[in-house]
């Protein structure tokens, strides 16, 4: 149930007030710009690959303490506490933590619940540029966390191919030294 909040004026009804997005300065302190810089290169090894995948992983804990204590923690005040639609966070069985939209009080969720809300008649109406501003910023969150951890987990699976090209490699060369050295003993 919404409870009622005083009406504001046509003009006053879409100015953002309760919700402030994230700018470029919340993005300072994470080290995006070394990792775009090292992502296309020629990779020598598994342990370039790995060196990315753990700057991956960084940056999507990172990206994810800015979904929680930055957006829901807005999210999850007043005024936005009234509504029946709440901003949450969803872990993956993939591993990644989404935001997602959740009716208050079931397991529903999803953008259509978002949607619903904007239109009815009973959101106030000095609530819809938060609501949109926090949608946008849910949806380009969650495209940030999806292609970090994606982006990660390729260059871990590339790393451990990698390790298995070096075994298979090793091996090879280990059979041809000992298949030399039979070879010499047997002329000597």
């Amino acid at each position: 149930m919404i409870r009622k909040l005083a009406q504001p004026t046509e003009h006053d009804a879409l100015q953002q007030g309760s919700f402030q997005p994230l700018q470029q300065t919340d993005f300072s302190s994470l080290q995006h710009a070394p990792f775009l810089k090292g992502l296309l290169k020629p990779f020598k090894g598994k342990g370039e690959l790995d060196l990315l995948a753990e700057q991956c992983r960084v940056l999507e804990d990172s990206l994810k303490a800015l979904a929680q204590d930055r957006v829901l923690a807005q999210a999850t005040r007043y005024p936005f506490t009234l509504l029946p639609v709440r901003l949450t966070k969803q872990a993956t069985s993939a591993g990644p933590v989404f935001l997602r939209w959740q009716q208050t009080g079931t397991r529903a969720m999803g953008v259509q619940l978002w949607r619903d809300l904007v239109a009815a008649a009973r959101t106030p109406t000095s609530l819809l540029q938060d609501l949109h501003a926090l949608e946008l910023q849910r949806i380009a969150l969650n495209m940030q966390i999806s292609l970090v951890h994606t982006i990660g987990r390729q260059a871990a699976e590339c790393a451990e191919k990698m390790a298995q090209a070096d075994t298979a490699y090793r091996e090879r060369l280990q059979q041809i030294s000992t298949s030399d050295n039979t070879a010499n003993r047997e002329e000597a």
